[in-house]
């Protein structure tokens, strides 16, 4: 009795232990994603219209995979589970290829010499247009100191680098520098130019109006800018409304007249102080003398703004 015991427990411990297997998550994922990406690559290069990038989008399917696999592996009592950081290593690297590879026609239609010369040769063609346009009023278009058109291509048909209804097209008009009196009399010459490029049939869907691009410059600048399908049915005093007005002093500008001029009294009075102390060996100028110095130069510095009267004419 004792030696049947004594043998069936040399039996017990002599039985070998069965090993557990070693199942790295991520090789499943980097083979199917290998797979997968070979089969994108070959597919853009040789249909021109399939879309990458909308694929590349499903990317984090790749997470769900990986979850799959440790699901299956730890369900399993003879198995040890371990990461193969090398596979997820490996199919973070194949996502960059692909992604960037999606990319690639993108980038390709902003950078595209072709499509880069069409956009320019429509530019030069339209701006002769408008130029043209304006021959109807010599006077208004000596009063245009620049213009010029940008075309942005919005289609995206490969190959295709010609003007479409989806294309942008803006007119950018410099007219002349600090030579208008109030926003009204650049609104009217504004709308009169809008006009005529519309009815020269120029496709223009954005207009920009400027008076100055002067830097360091002092003057009432102007500058409008408005759609064409909102210039429809507008006076020239209705456009007017939308004129912004910047008021400027040595590159400085000001919201209001008043800001202005006081900036401007505060800095020429500091220059006249300077001045007189050099010129008087050190002596401060009496008040009446600096007050009304600063009010002659602030006036010949903005003449339209500060009208001659008969005393001013008679000194």
């Amino acid at each position: 009795m004792d030696e049947n015991k004594t043998n069936a427990a040399q039996t017990n411990a002599q039985a070998p232990v069965r090993p557990q297997k070693v199942r790295r998550v991520g090789r499943f994922a980097f083979a199917l994603l290998l797979i997968g990406a070979g089969i994108l690559l070959l597919v853009q290069q040789f249909v021109p219209q399939f879309d990458l990038l909308s694929i590349v989008r499903f990317a984090p399917a790749l997470l769900i995979v990986l979850g799959i696999e440790m699901l299956v592996y730890s369900s399993k009592p003879d198995v040890t589970v371990k990461f193969d950081w090398l596979s997820v290593l490996g199919c973070g690297f194949i996502l960059c290829i692909v992604g960037g590879a999606s990319l690639v026609p993108l980038v390709w239609g902003y950078v595209n010499p072709a499509r880069d010369y069409a956009r320019n040769n429509y530019s030069t063609q339209l701006q002769d247009q408008i130029y043209q346009a304006l021959n109807a009023d010599t006077d208004l278009k000596a009063r245009v100191n620049n213009l010029y058109v940008n075309v942005w291509f919005n289609h995206t048909d490969s190959g295709s680098y010609t003007l479409q209804d989806v294309d942008d097209v803006d007119l950018n008009v410099e007219l002349s520098t600090y030579t208008y009196t109030d926003a009204n009399a650049f609104a009217a010459d504004c709308y009169r130019i809008t006009q005529l490029v519309q009815q020269s049939g120029v496709p223009v869907d954005q207009f920009q109006f400027d008076s100055s691009n002067i830097s360091n410059a002092t003057g009432n600048r102007y500058t409008l800018n408005f759609l064409s399908s909102f210039f429809e049915g507008l006076t020239p005093e209705q456009l007017a409304q939308r004129v912004n007005c910047y008021y400027e002093y040595e590159g400085n500008g000001y919201s209001t007249v008043e800001e202005r001029n006081d900036a401007v009294r505060a800095i020429l009075r500091e220059r006249i102080t300077e001045e007189y102390l050099e010129s008087h060996d050190g002596e401060y100028s009496p008040e009446e003398y600096l007050a009304a110095e600063v009010e002659q130069q602030l006036q010949a510095t903005f003449p339209m703004e500060f009208p001659a009267t008969p005393e001013s004419a008679a000194s």
